[in-house]
């Protein structure tokens, strides 16, 4: 029995606290995956030495990127004339930075591409996954006059019959 309890622990040893602790979260690191803090958790009883502190990683689902395991997956818009001529389209990776890569003429809709290295870091034995990125073509919904007339004198070239464009009541 304690003859005079202290006002702040009232007799126990330990008093509890809220605190701040930075954590360093290593890059690479994937769903449910623990960091263990040595040291920082629950102080021991008796005078013993703190305990440890675990934290288990929950990521938060982002609007462009999906991930599985290091690989990094996105979809790229690119327009109707990049996908039937080719073109060079910068690609926004993971850590902000842009990729230079260079789309093939006659590139269809759906087509994936991959950037090797480019993905995130495996944390055992640093290994980088791949950004594999899916092209979605975007056709125009609107023409000018003169552009579907190039359209149609294109279809023309490639045997192709053009819609015909029916009038209607007023005109």
């Amino acid at each position: 029995m304690i003859p005079e309890p202290c006002p702040e622990c009232k007799g126990k040893g330990t008093v509890r606290k809220a605190v701040r602790i930075s954590v360093k979260i290593p890059s690479g690191i994937d769903e449910n995956q623990t960091i263990v803090l040595r040291g920082e958790g629950e102080p021991g009883e008796k005078g013993g030495t703190k305990g440890d502190l675990y934290i288990t990683v929950h990521l938060k689902r982002h609007s462009i990127y999906t991930r599985k395991g290091q690989d990094v997956f996105c979809e790229i818009p690119i327009t109707f004339t990049q996908a039937t001529l080719g073109a060079d389209i910068e690609i926004p990776m993971v850590d902000g930075s842009k990729e230079t890569y260079r789309i093939p003429e006659g590139t269809q809709n759906g087509t994936k591409f991959t950037i090797r290295g480019k993905g995130f870091k495996n944390l055992n034995n640093g290994s980088q996954g791949n950004f594999v990125f899916t092209t979605e073509v975007q056709i125009p919904r609107k023409l000018s006059k003169e552009q579907r007339d190039i359209l149609m004198q294109l279809a023309k070239t490639m045997n192709e019959q053009p819609p015909i464009k029916k009038k209607g009541i007023f005109g």
